[in-house]
């Protein structure tokens, strides 16, 4: 999120199956699932590029508060759209300023709860449901800009995240803390919570630290939620993924992790355990097999129940598994389900392999070509008994696979790819295969791969672009993309002058001194400045239970613009010259007089204010 420790996404149920053998040694973690890691993003980054390739993304609602707008909240919004999971998620700024030091504090409203417009229970949990409203019109009309089918029902299936920071407005901040003012910060929190649930969304969690938590809440009240979390602070995804095992400062589960990841906020999704696990075992072991099916995040204890690999492998309901008796050579398999108190959910695979030699790592590696004459490397392979010998069935004479399983070249090697494989065997019979590639002076691409810019910064647009696995300076060979897009001999992108608005795309090689080599791939997004509206000054002045017609003068509300104010009131705009706003403007009876604030807002996100009258 913009404020907390850097700034504010999505539940995705994923992690990792730790397989504990009896000997204690954990074996090899799974890869991460493709959606397990993503970015969120909001106003901060209107002017900055979108975050490369995310697995989910987030977007933010708000432009840092309550009663607000991110400006380019469709633009973003057509960004997490185009992620691995292609269901983003949005988060919504929290408040509880308190009727002094808010404009928006509601007055005379009788739901959900009856609020007078005292610093009161009833009003700040109104406060928080009201804020809730127009977070989730924001989402609406971004859904609706970007083309969705169905916007209302797009934003209410999106999962929802509450940014609870000290550096908004809170009465515990502004009045100093007390049972009083955290109990009313507390219920401005439930009450968004209970607004999103009115409407539908049938994910909401939030977002914070415990020691924020702590310092705006009291958690005096037994009927809060115990809603999920999602903890920001983190270094590394390493670092992200041990965090899901923290205790949660609301009670519910731990489900997403914010750490720092190519200079944006990067998340990892937590969840209970789903990747499957494959080990193996001789045959003369396989009557003595047992292993423990670990679960992490989860809320008490674990409830496995398996649906497949009985009778050979028995999984028990804590997650033991074991083998009835001695197993013939062969593949066999247990899945499941597992669940938790808190109804979280995952399935469970474990594949045993009975008499077959398992490889593990390495199975690729890569080497410079002035390194490939000293490359060697050594074969493993789990569930064996006694000594393995490889006997190596092709890649000679380029890679030589030694009958302990040492791998080395016959010399140096040209810049390509190279595969090494064979058999294994044990004394006891158990068998399998490897398998082995070696990557010989490939040059690796880093970030940046694409950049966004402006139509009216085009013409000074550079960027520089970067390679990994080189030794020495790198040359580039553009061999697409010219005229538009000019990519030096360094790597150093730029344009010919002025784009229009459009996708250019630059390609070429890589080269270094001692001959390894690699591709390059560049794309450049040109788009147009957004409309910026400005509200300069309003005639007339609205009344409580009357209808009137309001003109207010500016420039640029070109592009739908709808008008949002305080509750109990409702503004049209019933004509538009992109200089002036003919909106007509009603407000419910017995609602308060006083000066108030219209914010006007375009189908491109940007908006303004501009306070009025109510007398």
């Amino acid at each position: 999120m913009h404020s907390l420790l850097t700034k504010s996404s999505f539940v995705v149920v994923m992690a990792a199956v730790v397989l504990l053998a009896t000997t204690g040694t954990a074996l090899a973690s799974a890869p991460l699932a493709p959606t397990a890691t993503g970015f969120d993003i909001s106003f901060p980054q209107c002017t900055e590029p979108m975050p490369p390739s995310p697995g989910f993304g987030v977007v933010g609602v708000n432009a840092g508060t309550t009663f607000s707008v991110n400006p380019c909240l469709a633009r973003e919004l057509v960004w997490a759209e185009g992620a691995a999971n292609g269901t983003p998620a949005f988060y919504a700024n929290t408040e509880n300023p308190g009727p002094a030091n808010a404009s928006n504090w509601p007055t005379n409203q009788q739901t959900p709860r009856e609020c007078s417009g005292a610093n009161s229970v009833a009003c700040s949990y109104d406060y928080g449901w009201n804020a809730a409203r127009l977070a989730f019109a924001n989402a609406v009309n971004a859904e609706r800009v970007d083309g969705a089918s169905s916007p209302t029902a797009s934003a209410i299936a999106a999962p929802w995240w509450l940014d609870v920071e000290t550096g908004n407005k809170w009465e515990t901040l502004e009045y100093g803390r007390s049972s009083a003012t955290g109990t009313y910060d507390e219920s401005s929190i439930e009450g968004m919570i209970a607004s999103f649930e009115n409407i539908g969304i049938a994910s909401v969690g939030v977002y914070s630290t415990s020691q924020q938590w702590k310092v705006i809440t009291v958690r005096t009240e037994s009927t809060f939620p115990t809603v999920p979390v999602w903890i920001p602070g983190f270094g590394s995804l390493a670092t992200a993924e041990v965090g899901c095992g923290l205790v949660s400062f609301t009670g519910g589960r731990v489900a997403l992790i914010q750490y720092g990841s190519l200079g944006y906020d990067g998340d990892y999704a937590c969840g209970l355990l789903n990747i499957p696990i494959t080990t193996s075992v001789s045959v003369a072991g396989s009557a003595t097999f047992t292993s423990q099916i670990v679960s992490t995040n989860n809320d008490g204890a674990v409830v496995y129940a398996q649906t497949s690999g009985s009778p050979s492998l028995l999984v028990s309901g804590s997650g033991l598994v074991t083998t009835s008796g001695t197993l013939a050579p062969g593949t066999y398999v247990a899945t499941g389900t597992s669940s938790d108190l808190n109804d979280d959910t995952g399935t469970f695979a474990l594949t045993l392999e009975v008499g077959k030699l398992i490889q593990s790592v390495p199975t690729t590696a890569s080497v410079k070509a002035s390194g490939s004459p000293g490359y060697h490397d050594q074969l493993n392979v789990t569930g064996s008994n006694g000594a393995v010998t490889y006997v190596q069935t092709s890649g000679t004479p380029s890679l030589i696979v030694s009958a302990s399983g040492l791998v080395s070249t016959s010399g140096a090697l040209a810049v390509g790819s190279y595969v090494a494989k064979g058999t294994t065997s044990d004394p006891v019979g158990d068998k399998g295969i490897f398998t082995l590639t070696v990557k010989v002076g490939a040059l690796v691409q880093r970030d940046p791969l694409t950049a966004t810019v402006l139509t009216t910064n085009s013409t000074s647009f550079t960027n520089q672009l970067a390679v990994g696995a080189n030794l020495g300076a790198v040359t580039y060979v553009q061999t697409s993309g010219t005229p538009v897009l000019i990519v030096s001999a360094s790597g150093l992108v730029t344009t010919s002058g002025a784009l229009a608005k459009g996708t250019y795309r630059a390609a070429g090689t890589v080269s270094d001194a001692t001959g390894d080599s690699g591709t390059f791939t560049f794309t450049l997004s040109v788009q147009t400045p957004l409309i910026v509206p400005t509200a300069t000054s309003i005639i007339g002045h609205a009344a409580a239970g009357r209808t009137r017609t309001l003109i207010i003068y500016g420039t640029g509300f070109y592009g739908d613009p709808r008008l949002t104010s305080h509750s109990g009131t409702t503004a049209v705009v019933t004509r538009d010259t992109g200089q002036a706003l003919v909106v007509r403007v009603a407000v419910r009876s017995r609602s308060r007089n006083g000066v108030f604030t219209f914010t006007i807002v375009l189908a491109d996100g940007e908006s303004c204010q501009i306070r009025y009258n109510q007398r």
